[in-house]
């Protein structure tokens, strides 16, 4: 028998056509189990491209859809090892999280009704839990490739705030983490975090649920969290802050969003880089 990754090259191959005599539900519990593996080709390219494909054109029943979702909130798949960093179970959780996505895009896409409201607000918190635990947040991991945590977490939280189950509340809860993500001084994000992130925040404010005063109250308490004092990670917390907020208001200015918001972000990055600005 011809190993997994032949068999997805010949599918890649074949234009994405999965053979008629590959049993769909099977095949796909067999991509789920290795959606952890260190071979980027394998993971990335093609078990990822394969498995979202089978899930988001309906190649699997609502029952066997839900089966999977299940799995990937398990300790085998998006806790496995959470918590801990440098090592290789970040793909595992790291990538299951993008399938999770295309679950939620299947539910989006096809009536809102394979899972109900209880349901999504419990993914949303579920996704949000991951998201605070994760430690691993390496973005590109040499001969190893992506792993990027908090880029797929954005991507995750991104479909989650188009669902119209979730509401005031539970939007709020996806700007706390998204904000607590950003104020982190042990690791600078390199690899794009801050814009996928930012994704994430321009769906919610298009929501138009969130009140003005309550994204104003979120936007000056990126200055009032407590930073470290101490070098490096004074200055990391700054970078991440500082580069998140930038990318925030550029993207609702292209967007023509709430020039109030727009004001209250250039305020609090003159703030922050009051020294700076001092220097001739």
């Amino acid at each position: 028998m011809n190993s997994l990754k032949e068999r997805l090259i010949s599918i890649r191959d074949n234009e994405w056509v999965i053979p008629n005599d590959i049993d769909r539900y099977p095949f796909a519990l067999e991509l789920l189990e290795n959606i952890g593996t260190t071979d980027s080709e394998l993971r990335d390219d093609l078990i990822l491209n394969v498995l979202w494909l089978m899930i988001t054109e309906k190649m699997l029943t609502k029952e066997q859809v839900r089966d999977l979702l299940e799995i990937c909130l398990s300790d085998k798949h998006l806790f496995n090892k959470l918590g801990e960093i440098e090592n290789d179970a970040v793909f595992n959780r790291t990538f299951t999280v993008l399938i999770i996505r295309a679950i939620i895009y299947y539910h989006i896409t096809n009536g809102e009704d394979l899972l109900s409201k209880e349901e999504v607000i419990n993914l949303n918190d579920t996704l949000i839990r991951y998201a605070r635990l994760e430690k691993d947040l390496r973005g590109y991991v040499d001969k190893k490739g992506w792993a990027h945590a908090m880029g797929h977490s954005g991507d995750a939280l991104r479909s989650m705030a188009f669902c119209n189950e979730i509401g005031h509340d539970d939007l709020m809860k996806i700007v706390e983490v998204v904000k607590e993500k950003i104020c982190i001084s042990d690791y600078v994000y390199i690899n794009g975090e801050a814009e996928r992130l930012v994704s994430t925040i321009i769906i919610v404010l298009s929501r138009d649920i969130l009140e003005e005063q309550e994204l104003i109250r979120w936007v000056n308490s990126f200055e009032n969290t407590n930073p470290p004092k101490d070098y490096p990670e004074k200055h990391y917390y700054e970078e991440n802050v500082k580069n998140f907020l930038r990318s925030l208001y550029f993207r609702i200015k292209f967007n023509n969003s709430s020039s109030i918001i727009i004001e209250e972000i250039e305020k609090t990055l003159n703030r922050m880089n009051e020294d700076y600005n001092k220097i001739a």
